[in-house]
């Protein structure tokens, strides 16, 4: 319980109370927390005091207040550092989470002329083209899809719904992604998209768009990621 003689005001306490049941995991992300008027009744304090201790954990991004749904436990943020060219699975490991993936397509197609300016390819020829839903812990997070010259269509034969893609183009063929050049933008989520990331259709997602090159400068393919913002901090 909260202790009233105590110097640290009565709302700090509650906060950092709130705090701890969270960061411990006794209160899981999305879980709803009790009201402003019940947690003042259960721990025995003004319901200003209440509000006060919770407007102060969702100032922190501890909790999220949703209109006239109450308040919830909010999602851990993933950190994604944009500068430095590394795979999901990188990303993943600095975040401590286990990565993974389901194959949604893996196909040569014909490709646009615009893609095939982007990779250094003559008009007219096909592209590897893979899509995969990616997971943090479980958790659905994007929709990458890669589109390779057809030199890189031995990828077609690979089990991509382990590891990471990266490691496959460096183990088969000595091609290691040293620079990608991107641009990012918001969308809104299809129908089909948000099936795969269990959002609400219209939701908005970021799109990054890129172009990754080789340590020899060479176009490696033209990707897209389609993000859950809501799940990501990135750095710039």
């Amino acid at each position: 319980m909260l202790n009233k003689n105590d110097v640290v005001p009565l709302y700090k306490q509650l906060q950092e109370e709130l705090r701890k049941q969270i960061q411990s995991g006794e209160r899981k992300p999305r879980e709803k927390i009790p009201s402003e008027v019940d947690l003042a009744k259960q721990y025995h304090v003004s319901v200003i005091t209440a509000r006060k201790a919770v407007n102060e954990l969702a100032e922190e991004g501890l909790v999220e207040k949703k209109q006239g749904k109450g308040t919830y436990i909010a999602a851990q943020k993933y950190q994604r550092n944009l500068q430095q060219v590394l795979s999901f699975s990188e990303v993943c490991r600095l975040n401590g989470t286990t990565a993974g993936s389901r194959l949604l397509e893996c196909k040569l197609v014909e490709a646009d002329p615009k893609t095939l300016r982007k990779l250094g390819r003559p008009d007219g020829e096909q592209v590897l083209f893979i899509s995969r839903l990616r997971y943090m812990n479980g958790e659905p997070i994007a929709i990458e899809t890669n589109q390779f010259s057809i030199a890189y269509s031995f990828l077609i034969n690979e089990n991509l719904n382990e590891g990471s893609l990266f490691d496959v183009l460096k183990k088969r063929s000595g091609t290691e992604v040293s620079i990608s050049r991107r641009t990012l933008e918001i969308c809104r989520a299809t129908q089909q998209e948000a099936q795969h990331l269990l959002v609400v259709k219209g939701s908005p997602l970021l799109l990054i768009k890129s172009i990754a090159y080789s340590t020899e400068n060479q176009p490696v393919f033209v990707g897209t990621q389609l993000i859950n913002g809501e799940r990501y901090q990135f750095t710039v």
